[in-house]
Formats: structure tokens, C-alpha cells, sequence
């Protein structure tokens, strides 16, 4: 009868007839009514969206378990370059760079325009990828594995807390993640209560308060050159 509402906002439209709006005109009721069957529909498919994605833990623990599987496929230690690409995509598809990038410029984000904002994340963010794929790869061939712990979820926002065993100590690790997308993503890392954001931060700006900001962005693609050259 109502095409293209769902049950309850055609519920809604019937309803109308029992339960007018006062003081207001008929077809604005109806405007109303409808209104508030779409947001309705909205509120629901987004939270059908919500329960059927993994939790932060679960999607993280996945994330890992798949990057090693794309690991373990190699041959001795040599990764050929399909593998190196694919599994440096995985990694870091995880990752939210922009934000990250603009968490970590601080102040100076709102000062530079959108086509040196878009440059400073695509070099800041391939750094982080490329630190990401060698700490990944380095800590796989030492055996050492990621223990994720625990969660905390609200609404949008997730603290996933983890330990990285070493020789000598237990690394903790807290991930900071956001939902985007349908998916869950890393926006800050912290690392023995050390934010990567907040230490990058404090970083650039003691930079930029010396020097402009081209030449930050010179030392960052200086920076990912000696990188891949590794």
C-alpha cells in the first residue's frame, strides 16, 4: 500500500488518521509522518550495518591472522613483489592515515590548503605504511606475536588493548579506532603510553615554528626514500 516504506513507517502513515497532529495542516502531516518513518528506516539499516561487523577485537585478530597467513606463504625469508605488495596493503589497510595525519599536524592542519593537507597525508601516511610492513615482517621472522586483550566500544569509538612479548619486557599496545566505511580503522597507536600522533605532533610543530612548511614536507619525502631504499 505504502511503496518503498518499510512496515513501520507505513504503521506511521496509517496511524495518521487516529492520532492527528494538532493545530497542523493535513498535508504537512503527512510530510511530518513520513519524515519520521525514513528516519526510522535510516536508524535501523545503520544499526544492522553496526551489529554486522566484527567487533574492533575480532576485526583486528582477523587483520593479523590474515596478514601472517600472507606471510607464511613465502619462501624462506624473501617476500617476491606480488606477495610484498599484497601484504603491504593488508597491513595498512587497517590504518586511517588522514586522520592520523591530521592529528598529528596539530594546530598547522587548519592553516595549509586542501592540496598541501592531501600531499602531507599521502607522504606521512607512506611512511607509517612502510614502517608498518618492516616492524610487521621483522617482528614475524623473530616469532613474536601480537596478544590482543581486550576492548572497550562506544558507539563510533573503540580502545582495543594488546601486549607484544619481547626478549626482555611486555610491549602494551592500545589501538584507537573509529568506524568509517562500514569498517573499523586505526587512527592512533599508543605504545607504552606513548601516542604515535601526540609524538609527531610535538615534533612538527617545534618544526614549523623554525622552518616553512615546504620544507617539512621535503624532510618527510627525504624520510620515505631511505625507507624504501632499505
Amino acid at each position: 500500500m505504502y511503496c518503498g516504506l518499510s512496515p513501520a513507517g507505513a504503521s506511521l502513515l496509517q496511524g495518521r488518521r487516529e492520532y492527528p497532529l494538532l493545530g497542523v495542516p493535513k498535508v504537512r502531516q503527512v510530510l511530518i509522518l513520513i519524515s519520521a518513518a525514513l528516519a526510522l528506516f535510516a536508524t535501523i539499516v545503520f544499526a544492522n550495518e553496526k551489529s554486522a561487523s566484527p567487533t574492533p577485537l575480532s576485526f583486528l585478530r582477523t587483520h593479523d591472522t590474515a596478514a601472517r597467513a600472507i606471510l607464511a606463504q613465502a619462501a624462506g625469508d624473501t617476500l617476491a613483489a606480488g606477495q610484498r605488495h599484497q601484504l603491504k596493503e593488508h597491513i595498512n589497510s587497517a590504518f586511517d592515515f588522514a586522520e592520523l595525519g591530521k592529528l598529528a599536524l596539530g594546530d598547522h592542519w587548519a592553516t595549509r590548503s586542501l592540496d598541501e593537507q592531501t600531499l602531507f597525508v599521502d607522504t606521512f601516511g607512506s611512511i607509517l605504511a612502510e614502517q608498518n610492513f618492516i616492524s610487521f615482517v621483522d617482528y614475524y621472522h623473530k616469532g613474536v606475536k601480537i596478544d590482543f586483550q581486550d576492548e572497550e566500544v562506544d558507539q563510533d569509538k573503540a580502545v582495543v588493548r594488546a601486549q607484544v612479548p619481547t626478549q626482555d619486557i611486555a610491549v602494551d599496545i592500545i589501538y584507537l579506532l573509529h568506524h568509517q566505511e562500514g569498517q573499523w580503522r586505526v587512527y592512533d597507536l599508543v605504545i607504552d603510553d606513548a601516542s604515535t600522533a601526540t609524538g609527531h605532533r610535538k615534533r612538527y610543530a617545534r618544526y614549523l615554528n623554525k622552518k616553512p612548511f615546504e620544507k617539512l614536507l621535503l624532510q618527510l619525502q627525504s624520510q620515505h626514500d631511505r625507507l624504501l631504499a632499505q
